[in-house]
Parts: C-alpha cells; sequence; structure tokens
C-alpha cells in the first residue's frame, strides 16, 4: 500500500470515528424522555461523515460542483425530515444543524486538517450533550450578567483594534494597545471565575461557596463574610475562617496563571513555591474546617466583576504601577520593586502580577519571582485586617492561625528562592 494511500485510509477512519461520536451523542439523546429530535443516529451521522469525506475526496476528479451538489442534496433531505418533524409539533433545528456540520467536519478530515475537525467535533459534542446544564445555567443569568458579557464583547474585540501600539508617557513606559490587552486578560478571568460560581451554585455550604468565589475575589469574599459575622454572633465562625482561608488559597493558581499568560519562564521558576503554597493554603483549610460545624450552607453574593468603570480603574491602576516600577527600575533598585509589590499587592494582585510579569526580563526572574510572593503577603495582611476591623472576634484565631500558616510557607519560599539565586 503506497504512503498516499495509507494517508487517505487513515483520514476515512478518523471521519468515520468524528461522525460515530457525534452519532452516539445524537443516540443518547433520542432516548432521553424529554427527547424531541426523532432524525437520524450513530449509523446516520457516521454515513454523513463519510458522504462529506467522499464529496470532497472526488471533487479532485469531478470538480468543485459536486461537493456543492452533495451538500444540497442533504440539505433539502434534512429539510423535508423538518418539515415532518413540525407537523408534529418538534420545531428544534439542533439534530439538523449538527448533521450538516458531521458533513462538513468529514470534508475537513479529508482536506487533512485533522486537528481542526476533532476540535469542532468536541466542541458540537459538548453543545449537545450539556443541552439540560446550558438551559438551567441560562436560567440563573440576571440582566446585569448579559449586559456584562457584551461589555466583555466591546472591550476585547471593539475598543481594542483602535488604540494605538506605540509607546508614550514618561520613558515610554505605557502602551495602551498592550495595557488593554491586560485588562482583558484580567477581566476575562474574572468573569471566568463568576461564571464558574454560577455554574457550580452556591447550595454546597459555605466552605465551598468561599473557595468559589475565591475565583472572582478572595477580597470580596473575606469582606463579605466578616461583615456577615458581625451581624451573626452565634454564626458558624469556624467555617466562615476557614472559606475566608480557601478562597485566599484559590488566590494562587489565579496568580500563577496570570504569570504563565504574560512571561512561561517565570510561571515555571514559580511553579513549585506557587503548589507548596497553595497545598499549605488548602491543607489548613481542611483542618480548620474540620474544627467547625459541618453542613452549615449560607449564601456568599457574588457580584458581577466585570463593567466599563471597573475595566477603566484597572487600566489606570495598571498604568501608574507600570510607572513606579519603571522609576525603581531605573534607580536600579530592587527594594523599589518590592516596595511597589508589598504596596499594591495588598490592593490589587493581578495588577502588581500583570507589572512584575511584563519586566520580569529587566529585573530578573528570582527578583520577579520574590516580588510577586511578596505582594501574597501583603494582600494576606490586608485580608486579615479585614477580618479585623469588619468581623467577629471568634474568627480572628483561626483565620490567624490559617494566614500565618500560609504567611510561613511564603516566606520560607522566599528564602528558598533567594538561597538558590542571591539577588544583589
Amino acid at each position: 500500500m503506497s504512503e498516499e494511500l495509507l494517508g487517505l485510509f487513515q483520514r476515512l477512519l478518523i471521519a468515520l470515528a468524528l461522525g460515530f461520536l457525534i452519532g452516539m451523542e445524537r443516540e443518547h439523546a433520542k432516548r432521553a424522555p424529554d427527547q424531541d429530535e426523532p432524525f437520524a443516529g450513530v449509523r446516520s451521522y457516521t454515513l454523513i461523515a463519510l458522504f462529506g469525506f467522499l464529496c470532497t475526496y472526488l471533487a479532485q476528479t469531478h470538480g468543485p460542483w459536486f461537493p456543492v451538489a452533495g451538500l444540497g442534496g442533504l440539505v433539502a433531505l434534512l429539510v423535508a425530515a423538518y418539515v415532518m418533524s413540525s407537523k408534529q409539533g418538534e420545531l428544534g433545528m439542533t439534530t439538523e444543524l449538527t448533521a450538516i456540520l458531521a458533513w462538513v467536519i468529514g470534508a475537513v478530515v479529508f482536506q487533512g486538517e485533522v486537528l481542526l475537525a476533532v476540535i469542532a467535533t468536541v466542541v458540537v459534542t459538548a453543545l449537545l450533550s450539556l443541552k439540560v446544564k446550558l438551559h438551567t445555567f441560562i436560567a440563573k443569568l440576571t440582566p446585569e450578567d448579559i449586559r456584562a458579557f457584551i461589555q466583555f464583547v466591546i472591550i476585547s474585540a471593539v475598543i481594542l483594534p483602535f488604540l494605538p501600539r506605540e509607546p508614550m508617557g514618561p520613558n515610554g513606559v505605557w502602551d495602551l494597545h498592550e495595557v488593554w490587552i491586560m485588562v482583558i486578560l484580567v477581566t476575562g478571568i474574572s468573569l471566568g471565575g463568576y461564571l464558574l460560581s454560577k455554574v457550580l451554585g452556591s447550595s454546597k455550604g459555605t466552605l465551598v461557596s468561599g473557595i468559589i468565589g475565591g475565583l472572582v475575589s478572595s477580597t470580596a469574599v473575606t469582606l463579605s463574610l466578616s461583615q456577615r459575622s458581625r451581624k451573626q454572633p452565634d454564626g458558624p465562625h469556624v467555617i466562615s475562617a476557614a472559606s475566608i482561608i480557601g478562597a485566599t488559597a484559590v488566590l494562587y493558581p489565579r496568580v500563577w496563571l496570570i504569570i504563565w499568560v504574560i512571561h512561561r519562564e517565570l510561571a515555571m521558576r514559580m511553579l513549585v513555591p506557587i503548589i507548596l503554597i497553595t497545598l499549605v493554603a488548602f491543607g489548613i483549610t481542611y483542618l480548620v474546617s474540620r474544627k467547625g460545624r459541618q453542613g452549615t450552607s449560607a449564601d456568599i453574593p457574588s457580584r458581577n466583576p466585570l463593567n466599563f468603570k471597573v475595566a477603566i480603574q484597572f487600566a489606570v491602576l495598571y498604568m501608574t504601577v507600570l510607572w513606579l516600577m519603571d522609576l525603581a527600575a531605573a534607580g536600579e533598585s530592587d527594594k523599589g520593586l518590592y516596595a511597589t509589590s508589598l504596596i499594591f499587592g495588598a490592593t490589587n494582585m493581578d495588577v502588581i502580577t500583570l507589572s512584575v510579569a511584563r519586566s520580569a526580563e529587566s529585573v530578573g526572574l528570582m527578583t520577579a519571582a520574590i516580588a510577586v510572593l511578596l505582594a501574597t503577603l501583603s494582600n494576606a495582611v490586608m485580608k486579615f485586617l479585614i477580618v479585623v476591623f469588619f468581623g467577629h472576634k471568634a474568627m480572628l484565631r483561626w483565620v490567624g492561625l490559617g494566614f500565618g500558616v500560609v504567611a510561613v510557607a511564603t516566606v520560607l519560599c522566599i528564602f528558598a528562592l533567594w538561597w538558590i539565586a542571591p539577588v544583589p
């Protein structure tokens, strides 16, 4: 068998497998009690993918009209099937559209774009299989959430192309196009965390809800639970304390994700410290939670983190930190960088993380890693002060214990980094 024929045979098997996968999901959907899609099953979708593959193959000898005619014939068949099903009151078009996609996937596989076809198949089957969950998720969205989606599209797709790329400001430290990309990154991560909290819900108890809320803002979780503890003197203070520690534990993977997007080498340098601190944080969360009353549940409100005002405020704060870090770099002072990290880490970890990651090449990877860890220490201190001023005193001991253990782990990681590569 020639190499060309072998490659064709491999692609044919892939097209059949992808069509079979889509058909298997549709066959399973037909068995559901509320199914409204009687057309086609596992065999039909496999044959449709094969049809698309062969139509594209025959186009080589019979001209480009052949796949057009083949797709047209399939569409006519689907229209007839839709007319018949609509007479029975079944107006959904999901199955018919999926059949067209199966044909296109078969054609794409023949063209050699196997990875694209596989990704498309995974997306199609995921959307089909998550029908109920998607409908449930949409039902949970508020008008404010819908506006947030629209605003994110405007922020990421409408505003960005119009921003200049050239350096500007003192020493050319600002690139508005790059600044806005950072805004999109952070708001996207926050919005993703918020959507995850919507999917998982807050009915799993205060501890889990607090950890999920940490995906959006661990500071907001800390303030919310602290204020609630004052209003509920007999409330589950130990569980609330564990929730605050757990929300803070989520901060470290979030920080690492931001660094990984901006500077992969710095992210890999910080991988071990971040993993260790995260494990310690979740470990102390678990131990503290065992001291509390299990099964307590309280809704932790999670507001949508995205709007234009927040985006503009973040951009201004980020530009300010870039300017301060440029001043520190001009003085060749690591102390200036550390001081900036301590100050802004207490108020906004995203800003300082982005700024340090962006400056990692000029300040050095170890210096940048230490600066980020110092910022997390400052952030923990700020959240502890929130508990001191707004929370019930019964929470202080447990939050102090948790943050103290995390702080010790962070300091040990800083000294380890310093010992591995001393910073002048």
